[in-house]
């Protein structure tokens, strides 16, 4: 009898590799301290962070997200940064992202659209100002 695999544990592992993936693109695009955050800080972890030690807010989603809410995703984010780090910390200053590294099933070749990065306005305006 054949036994069915644990959907759980694939999706954790996915969710794991995708934090590795963009913690070495983001080592390659010059941050290289970068890590995630299970590995350099649970309370960056707690608050819903992926990667650290960039000047973003990262929260990593890997394969098929059934529900995903990206607002309530990022407004999680800003909620427990305010929860956990003082007014003044660097960390309420950094723009808010999701990254979805979507599964794209056995036979195709990932495209530049499988992979896709969002944000609010605002933290798109924040980082816009970071780069002037």
């Amino acid at each position: 009898m054949k036994r069915k695999k644990n959907i759980g544990h694939t999706n954790r592992k996915k969710g794991h590799n995708a934090e590795r993936f963009y913690s070495k693109w983001f080592k390659e695009l010059g941050f290289k301290f970068c890590q995630t955050s299970r590995y350099g800080s649970r309370l960056y972890d707690d608050c819903g962070i992926d990667l650290i030690n960039i000047p973003f807010l990262v929260q990593v989603k890997a394969g098929k997200q059934k529900n995903l809410n990206i607002i309530s995703e990022l407004k999680n984010i800003e909620t427990k940064v305010a929860e956990n780090f003082p007014e003044d910390s660097k960390e309420h200053r950094f723009p808010k992202m999701l990254i979805h590294r979507k599964d794209v099933g056995r036979g195709r070749r990932r495209t530049d659209y499988d992979d896709i990065v969002t944000m609010t306005a605002a933290d798109l305006n924040k980082l816009i100002k970071m780069l002037s």
